[in-house]
């Protein structure tokens, strides 16, 4: 492959000239060499640049279509009837594709290792991130008018949705069940139950915690869930990742969300110090003035002050076994837990990387202790249970290391830094993974979202690792791997337009414990023809990518980066969450860009979103003729920003009526060469 230039060999003198503006600002990084990765020959970009656009559809360029393959509300079985907001129960949602779809992932109609190329019928999990009120029941005028049994139908809009599709004459499109447990369209909500399991199964907090809800949500499963099992389903199911031996693997993010008291941030009232500590680092719970006795009594704070300690895991789902009970995996650790994406290590362990998304939380590495055996897919099937736990330190020389977290270093930690933090076993060590990777030393990063390892076709980690960060409000320009522009008097600015740095594991093995580091791609615009642009919101936001002489990106500008795709040939496809708040005549998109390039790394814009969505995990058929991405939440702010939340209550229409004229509705969407050719070529 060809190895792309060192950001040590783009950086001048601040006397240098780009596009001949003096002056502009060097970002913070150091030096460090790249590690080579086998790659296929140049990667080519061979479509037409789309053009920046509001436009409230999806535009994709000339040659290519799209479609929606499945909305919020569609139904999974045979005989429902059509989609009706108003008329929501969550009995109706739990046999319906869910809302604010995130991550995507697809697998094999039937399951092989490797995963074969070419199929017609595969299996789509999608992630249910969240659910925003205002997109919700239409006829509702006052948000204090909603019912408990509303309340219930939105908890239940979220989580997972696993559904069969098939392509045919007319494309791929998604099939419906004959009924629950008739094939393998199923959902994954808050009530399912979910078995723990792993270092922290059984972790005081957890029996605490599980004990309140399996009073609260009584068992609707026929008496096919396990003895042990907690009705507690999941949450904030944000990115996530696939295994080698066929399963998905969901992340729950942003679960301090869902809990409520009377006053935000209330005390926990449990003379736990550590638990009160906990939620100080989460931020839990929300406040509700009104209204809180609305929730399941589950998500109430006060009568379950220990529920958010059931979230934050990456749960393990089988989408090939409709019956099966999903596993929460605690020996990944508890975080707000953006993605658990796998990568096979030369001695045939896996290795998990994981980000935190939240401003100056870490970057994490799960390696397994057993080895994966592609012939044998249910002795894998409890690999996740038992390895060791990283957090990435980012040192200012381009060099790194991944940090171990076990009790006695933590403990260690603790006390020579007069922290009254202690833990008492690897279980606490994985409940509590933020602070025990802060005590250690992990750096903090600009809300890590997507990680990505670049894999062969057997899905062995080749040593480069793509670590997506949105973006920062913080403007401490000491931070390895965060870049920080500089003004002319040298005070640092904020990341508002985000990055994504590269990571080489040493000697190409994902179960190393030492990497360099570099950047990959920086958001802003590498044409800027001033240092700062006023964002959406009038403040002025540092726009330059520029490294001194030379822009880290050619091509076309972007912000807030959030996941991304590799496909065979090494193509980054890049998909935003926040685009809009700074580049304020484009919607959020997909951009592409070749893995191993010379000289700055051209962006191109393959897709953009409607009006007030997130675009999200994007990816391809296994044929790479067919590009699947996430629209989430169209509609929740309009084109000037104003958030539908405080405009609808105010009388204001949606802002967005994609997909399909009517109320806006999260959805799945499909494109396509028209010529049925491979994307992108």
């Amino acid at each position: 492959m060809t190895k792309a230039k060192h950001i040590s060999e783009l950086m001048a003198s601040r006397r240098a000239l780009l596009g001949g503006l003096a002056g502009l600002p060097l970002l913070n990084l150091a030096g460090c060499a790249t590690g080579a990765a086998r790659a296929p020959a140049q990667a080519s970009l061979n479509f037409a640049n789309v053009a920046p656009t509001n436009a409230d559809t999806v535009t994709v360029p000339p040659g290519y279509s799209w479609r929606t393959l499945i909305a919020w509300g569609d139904p999974l079985f045979e005989g429902m009837s059509a989609f009706d907001p108003d008329a929501l129960t969550r009995d109706e949602q739990e046999k319906r594709f869910g809302t604010h779809n995130d991550m995507l992932a697809l697998f094999a109609g039937d399951y092989a290792f490797p995963p074969p190329k070419h199929q017609d019928r595969m299996i789509l999990c999608a992630n249910n991130e969240y659910v925003s009120p205002e997109l919700t029941f239409p006829a509702v005028r006052d948000p204090r008018q909603f019912t408990p049994a509303q309340v219930e139908a939105m908890y239940a809009a979220i989580g997972v949705t696993v559904v069969e599709i098939a392509r045919g004459g007319d494309g791929w499109h998604a099939v419906r069940n004959a009924a629950p447990g008739q094939g393998r369209n199923r959902r994954i909500t808050p009530f399912t139950p979910v078995q723990f399991s792993g270092p922290a199964a059984h972790h005081p907090w957890i029996e605490a915690a599980k004990a309140v809800v399996n009073a609260a949500e009584p068992d609707r499963s026929g008496g096919q869930a396990p003895a042990d099992a907690v009705r507690c389903g999941t949450v904030g199911n944000c990115a996530g990742g696939l295994t080698p031996w066929g399963t998905y693997l969901t992340a729950e993010e942003n679960f301090h969300s869902v809990f409520y008291a009377a006053e935000r941030n209330a005390a926990p009232g449990t003379n736990d110090a550590d638990h009160a500590r906990d939620a100080r680092i989460f931020g839990y719970p929300w406040g509700m003035p009104s209204g809180v006795e609305a929730l399941p009594r589950q998500f109430q704070f006060a009568q379950n002050p220990y529920g958010p300690s059931l979230y934050g895991w990456v749960l393990e789902i089988d989408p090939y076994d409709p019956n099966s009970t999903p596993k929460k995996r605690t020996a990944l650790g508890r975080k707000a837990q953006e993605c658990a994406t796998t990568a096979i290590t030369k001695d045939d362990r896996i290795a998990a990387y994981m980000g935190d998304d939240k401003a100056n939380e870490h970057v994490y590495k799960f390696v397994t202790a057993g080895r994966f055996d592609p012939n044998n897919r249910a002795a894998n099937m409890d690999l996740l249970d038992d390895g060791a736990l990283y957090a990435a330190r980012f040192e200012a020389d381009g060099t790194g290391r991944w940090l171990k977290l076990t009790p006695e270093a933590a403990n260690a930690a603790a006390e020579a830094q007069g922290s009254p933090a202690r833990f008492r076993d690897a279980g606490d060590i994985a409940m509590r993974a933020r602070e025990a990777a802060n005590l250690l030393g992990a750096t903090p990063m600009d809300r890590p979202e997507d990680v990505e390892a670049v894999c062969d076709a057997q899905w062995r980690g080749l040593g480069p690792v793509l670590i997506v960060c949105t973006k920062s409000s913080d403007r401490d320009p000491n931070r390895p791997g965060n870049p920080r522009r500089l003004d002319e008097s040298g005070a640092a600015h904020a990341n508002r337009t985000g990055h994504i740095i590269r990571i080489d594991e040493a000697g190409g093995d994902c179960a190393a414990e030492h990497f360099t580091w570099d950047a990959f791609v920086v958001g802003g615009d590498p044409n800027a023809t001033s240092l700062t642009l006023p964002a959406r919101d009038g403040s002025p936001a540092q726009i330059a990518t520029g490294f001194g002489a030379a822009p880290a990106n050619s091509g076309e500008r972007f912000a807030c980066p959030d996941n991304i795709f590799i496909d065979s040939d090494h193509r980054v496809w890049i998909s935003t969450d926040g685009n809009p708040d700074i580049f304020a005549d484009c919607n959020d998109q997909v951009l592409a860009t070749p893995l191993d390039t010379e000289g700055p790394r051209p962006l191109k814009r393959f897709l953009v979103g409607p009006v007030g969505g997130e675009i999200c995990g994007p990816l391809m058929a296994p044929d790479e003729r067919a590009f699947f991405c996430a629209v989430q939440h169209p509609g929740e702010s309009d084109v000037s920003g104003a958030d539908f939340f405080e405009t609808r209550w105010r009388g204001a229409a949606a802002p967005s009526s994609f997909p399909d004229g009517g109320w806006p509705r999260s959805a799945v969407v499909v494109v396509t060469r028209d010529d049925g050719g491979r994307i992108g070529d």
